[in-house]
């Protein structure tokens, strides 16, 4: 794999207002811890927008590009049961796909690296 072909992967998830968050969590904890043992898994963060807590985002860094991860890891079988009970606390899920041109702070992107 060539270095430089990454991808980031911006999902933003908008939960039915009243719809228990932890649950949520519950339900897609396995498939978190499944889907980092990938190798080509770089990370995944979760946030929660201080604003609108009933918005999460999940970021996550792989080594493939968008193509690879839609035809390889979005398929997995282990991805289908999270992602089919996660719909009872959804009002809609939006994938975002990113190159990386640079970071600060850390090196964990094949973007530039500033200091």
């Amino acid at each position: 794999m060539n270095k430089t072909e990454q991808t980031v992967i911006i999902a933003r998830f908008k939960l039915k207002a009243n719809s228990d968050k932890q649950a949520f969590f519950d339900n897609l904890k396995p498939l978190f811890d499944t889907m980092s043992k990938e190798p080509t898994f770089v990370n995944g963060i979760v946030h929660e927008n201080v604003d609108d807590p009933d918005e999460i985002v999940l970021y996550e860094i792989w080594n493939c590009s968008k193509e690879t991860w839609l035809a390889e890891e979005e398929t997995k079988a282990y991805r289908q049961g999270p992602y089919t009970r996660a719909a009872e606390f959804l009002l809609g899920r939006e994938l975002g796909f990113y190159s990386t041109f640079g970071e600060w702070g850390t090196t964990i992107t094949a973007g530039k690296h500033f200091s």
